[in-house]
């Protein structure tokens, strides 16, 4: 079972935290961190993001600092740790593509799993080396969940989330205003405290025999389970059933949540040669079918959203020479069947096959664009999530084509976890990030920081 309970935060006093709150480190360039703490020095990224770019180790030094930077801040107040255990009930308010949403969920703590067919948490992407040596460098220098992974869980009536919100009497204990990653709005996000008993009991009750699926964080899990088994082979091979290191902090989600939505990751792609929407379509030979219409540069968005609308994955791809884009689709209903003895596709479910991505990677880049259009130099890819982004790095000359997606179903996403299969790399973006650095869990016990 997904067993959730409260936690003493390590938080910011501050009501307002626009400045000390951040983004997750993996979407910040070195750029967006002189940003930050030229706003605020006391801003989270000085300790989560120790070292840029992200998602590689970085020097022993730079995360030896961040466990240090972190101590100083419990010392001298700039962080404190709440008097008792708590649900932080969370909400964010945001506008994408003209309507605005609101998405609730709540941070807590939650024991940690293995990755089993017979478990209850489950992931839906790969993992790589890189990133999980940069967050397992981090997590031994401060000891802290210092960022939530973002999980989704089933609630049909969201009646956890109501309860809980029902509970959240007193006014929010924080508030901060982080920019949207489309650069052109603002996410206001509000947190709460509920330390009432029965409320708290209601909410864990309510979790038993529910799954979690992780959404965002796969990395950051990954390397709590690898610290635990660190710290379990000091103590003789197991840890005390209550170890702070065997849970982990959480940002749940429901999964019929209104403000829940799923944005595509698109594809631009450089290192290609003769590239054009017509030599595409001959290339393909009966493995695509174009759809109608033609969209100009300007029309990117108004092609994405009709999509859906043209049929199961429909794709449009632009053409940067040309500054045109048409939308194609596979002739076959099944179109990765055909390629099953491919070593890269043995055993994956019709389900699986069934991911436009995958279609993307499998048919049209490996079968139809590399070997038909791949230049002297290394094919190398941009992965942007709004139209407008495809065309301006088209734009500059560096990439000759751009593939647009619909979004990713949320019940692809949960029938893969239970099938226990991993979807390919950047198959969904889940909008917005959570926050980081409204709530921190500490894993350490008393005072004892260990080596």
């Amino acid at each position: 079972m997904a067993e959730i309970l409260p936690f003493t935060a390590v938080r910011y006093p501050q009501l307002e935290q626009t400045t000390l709150v951040a983004p997750p480190y993996d979407v910040l360039s070195a750029a967006d961190k002189q940003n930050y703490l030229a706003a605020n020095p006391h801003n989270i990224v000085a300790i989560d993001l120790p070292h840029v770019p992200p998602k590689q180790a970085g020097p022993v030094e730079a995360y030896a600092a961040a466990g240090k930077t972190l101590r100083n801040w419990l010392a001298t107040g700039v962080l404190c740790r709440d008097p008792a255990p708590a649900l932080y009930p969370y909400g964010q308010t945001f506008t994408h593509d003209g309507v605005t949403y609101k998405r609730r969920g709540l941070f807590c703590r939650v024991r940690l799993q293995d990755f089993d067919p017979q478990g209850t948490i489950h992931p839906h992407e790969q993992t790589f080396s890189g990133p999980k040596e940069d967050r397992l460098q981090l997590l031994r220098a401060t000891q802290v969940n210092l960022s939530p992974i973002f999980g989704l869980f089933d609630d049909p009536g969201n009646t956890i989330t109501d309860r809980l919100f029902a509970a959240a009497t007193a006014p929010p204990v924080a508030t901060a205003v982080l920019p949207a990653q489309d650069g052109s709005s603002h996410i206001f996000s509000e947190l709460w405290r509920v330390d009432d008993a029965a409320a708290i009991a209601a909410v864990h009750e309510a979790f038993i025999g529910k799954h979690l699926y992780i959404a965002d964080g796969h990395h950051r899990y990954t390397t709590a389970l690898t610290w635990q088994r660190e710290l379990a082979a000091r103590e003789g091979g197991i840890l005390p059933p209550e170890h702070p290191a065997n849970y982990i902090l959480f940002g749940l989600v429901a999964l019929q949540d209104p403000g829940l939505i799923v944005l595509p990751t698109h594809r631009v792609v450089g290192g290609l040669r003769g590239f054009s929407c017509p030599a595409l379509l001959q290339a393909a030979g009966g493995w695509l079918e174009p759809l109608p219409g033609h969209w100009r540069l300007d029309q990117l968005e108004r092609m994405v959203k009709k999509l859906p609308a043209l049929g199961a994955h429909a794709v449009g791809i632009y053409d940067a020479a040309a500054q045109t884009a048409i939308a194609v689709q596979p002739t076959s209903a099944d179109p990765l069947r055909e390629f099953s003895t491919d070593p890269a596709l043995q055993g994956k479910s019709e389900s699986w096959r069934q991911l436009d991505v995958a279609i993307l990677q499998y048919l049209i880049f490996d079968r139809i664009v590399t070997p038909h259009f791949a230049a002297s130099t290394a094919i190398h890819w941009a992965f942007p999530h709004e139209a407008k982004d495809v065309a301006a790095l088209c734009r500059g000359g560096e990439y000759q084509a751009g593939f647009l997606l619909q979004p990713t179903p949320l019940a692809a996403v949960r029938q893969l976890c239970h099938q226990h299969e991993l979807m390919p790399q950047k198959s969904t973006f889940f909008y917005p990030k959570l926050a980081t650095g409204m709530v921190m869990n500490a894993l350490f016990q008393g005072v004892d920081w260990g080596s």
